[in-house]
């Protein structure tokens, strides 16, 4: 689904083409302490999963399963290209929600909400937003 979402923002928001990355790659952003760097970089990161209804009868299980990924998105202020989507930051988030918003990537039950979008305070000229998408689907596990 990571992969879908991608090649989604790359085509549909252009300031995150070649700046979107994965979930390793922000671990690793993680324990180096250090800020990224760059203008605007992006990571998807898979981020929940809450059952919701169930039943069970005749060998088969099945679940209505919420699944929650979040986009990390940092902007620095020291560069032309992050200069500019700070001036633009609204516009970038509403491109954002409505790459995603009402769409889904594959077999999925439903298509992708938005559950929250927060600013997460940084330092060093480092903003952040916290963007999380959500999707219905159903579990079914037969015996």
């Amino acid at each position: 689904m990571l992969e879908e979402i991608e090649t989604r923002l790359q085509a549909r928001v252009p300031v995150l083409s070649g700046r979107i990355r994965k979930a390793a790659d922000f671990s690793r952003l993680l324990a180096s302490r250090l800020p990224p760097t760059g203008g605007v970089s992006a990571y998807l990161i898979p981020s929940s999963r809450r059952g919701g209804r169930s039943a069970a009868s005749a060998g088969t299980f099945a679940q209505e399963v919420l699944t929650g990924v979040t986009i990390a998105l940092f902007l620095t202020s020291v560069d032309a290209a992050g200069a500019r989507a700070l001036d633009k930051i609204e516009d970038l988030l509403a491109d954002i929600e409505k790459a995603i918003c009402g769409w889904a990537p594959g077999a999925e039950v439903g298509v992708f909400e938005l559950a929250t979008s927060r600013f997460t305070p940084g330092g060093d000229g480092l903003m952040s937003w916290l963007i999380e998408f959500r999707i219905m689907d159903h579990l079914r596990i037969d015996e």
